[in-house]
């Protein structure tokens, strides 16, 4: 199969099924969550802000752990670490139950997150190999999910916390994580396909099974369908393999940090580094900024608090029709993806910018529903780039630091919204400089593309 080409196995609509509940789940059960907030407030006795932060650490966890998971998976495999982290997830989440102090509560949501990282991560990667080219369309059908998720999950979480109390609930949501475990056994490697049915000497049909051993043999392949030189499979340098004499156990610590910080993976993204990555932080802190806030700003402009809670609705709303569109442009036209991160960058910017002109209802509403269409687009398409432009085996270790980053952006967003809050004493100065950071960031990745563009076209002519 060429790099780049998508697969013909069937099993991929299997693998995008299972990312789409991935999505539905993670950051469905966030939300699901903040409708326990006043109750974990209540029976911990704690604060809104730790409560807060016990919430959004979980699902900052799950991202902030991807370079870890990638280095797992390449070792052990894809199925393995997922199927094993999903059903500790659910494990992890039952410890909320007994939970009675802020302490064991926070243990609880970090080791949820922790093992629910390794999905995150090789899911991204499974559909890079049974998509190629067209991982962007599938990348943004599977993100449609949370969409979803962030509005049943809710649900169940206000019903059964009525029937069950804040307790019971938790309990119910780990249910729910232990999907997670059945989603990992699905990750295995896209099959060549060149594996057919063949007749034996007598006639028969040759068994698949006995078909797939031979074709596992003459590819190297293991049973689970990982490749046994999973180091150059994953991105992971040969020379980088520890020493199977090695005494200690601080240089499988050595090795994981030379392994994230390869140098020559940095020397041959150097545009991942220098650019993909400062323009997906700015992206990440208007993005996380402006779901924190949208409902916060509605409220400090003199909207009724009943009236400003529809300004993270609309918004979501206007993300699920934003990536329904792009899904339909980039199965058409997956090389369109840089143009689509700079249309959704220029969208999300004037949709900031466009916030402090008005305060009536209609007004923001309008607005918000353009932020949803280009912050969430800009989500979807910086992935879908990512898959189109980076080499095969550079892709995973690429997305881990790409998660990695999200997750901490994600962790320190809220802090970093409330300084420039105090620092400005507006909300509207805040959204304002939320604009300027998509306009930088659709710039400079525009630049760049514009004169790559031009450079490649010279360099053929001539």
């Amino acid at each position: 199969m060429a790099e780049g080409s998508e697969t013909t196995d069937k099993w991929r609509y299997v693998i995008l099924l299972g990312k789409f509940v991935i999505h539905l789940i993670f950051p469905g059960m966030t939300k699901a969550l903040s409708v326990l907030v006043p109750a974990m407030v209540f029976q911990l006795e704690v604060d809104y802000t730790t409560v807060g932060f016990l919430v959004s650490m979980q699902y900052g966890v799950v991202y902030v752990a991807c370079p870890l998971s990638n280095y797992l998976t390449a070792k052990f495999g894809h199925r393995c670490v997922s199927s094993i982290g999903g059903f500790l997830s659910g494990v992890s989440m039952i410890g909320a139950f007994f939970s009675q102090s802020a302490m064991t509560l926070g243990i609880s949501f970090f080791f949820t997150g922790l093992f629910s990282s390794p999905l995150r991560q090789s899911s991204t990667v499974m559909l890079r190999e049974y998509f190629g080219e067209k991982c962007g369309a599938a990348i943004t059908f599977t993100q449609m999910g949370g969409h979803i998720g962030g509005v049943i999950l809710p649900y169940i979480a206000a019903l059964c916390l009525d029937a069950y109390g804040m307790r019971g609930t938790m309990l119910c949501l780990s249910g729910i994580l232990f999907y997670h475990a059945a989603i990992g056994t699905t990750f295995r490697a896209p099959r060549s396909p060149k594996v057919k049915e063949k007749k034996d000497i007598e006639g028969s049909t040759l068994l698949q099974g006995e078909e797939d051993e031979t074709y596992l043999r003459e590819n190297n392949l293991r049973p689970d369908g990982e490749n046994l030189n999973s180091s150059d499979e994953c991105g992971i340098p040969k020379d980088a393999e520890p020493q199977k004499s090695s005494p200690t156990r601080s240089l499988m610590v050595m090795e994981f940090f030379s392994w994230i910080l390869h140098l020559e993976f940095l020397r041959e993204e150097r545009v991942f580094v220098f650019l993909f990555i400062p323009c997906h932080t700015l992206n990440e802190i208007g993005f996380f900024t402006w779901i924190i806030f949208s409902a916060s700003y509605g409220v400090s402009v003199g909207l009724d608090e009943n009236e400003a809670v529809y300004l993270p609705i609309v918004g979501s709303l206007g993300g699920l029709v934003g990536r329904a569109v792009l899904m339909g442009v980039l199965y058409k036209h997956p090389h369109l993806t840089p143009h689509a991160f700079s249309v959704t960058a220029s969208v999300s910017s004037v949709a900031m910018f466009a916030h402090p002109i008005s305060s009536s209802l209609v007004h923001l509403l309008i607005c918000s529903f353009f932020a949803g269409i280009g912050f969430y687009g800009l989500s979807s398409s910086f992935d879908a780039t990512l898959a189109l432009r980076l080499k095969k085996e550079n892709f995973p270790i690429a997305t881990a630091i790409t998660f990695l980053m999200s997750g901490v952006v994600l962790l320190l967003s809220g802090t970093l919204a409330g300084l420039f809050y105090e620092h400005f004493g507006s909300f509207k100065t805040v959204f304002i400089a939320l604009g300027v950071l998509s306009l930088i960031s659709c710039g400079v990745f525009s630049s760049y593309f514009f004169v790559d563009a031009r450079l490649k076209r010279r360099s053929f002519a001539g």
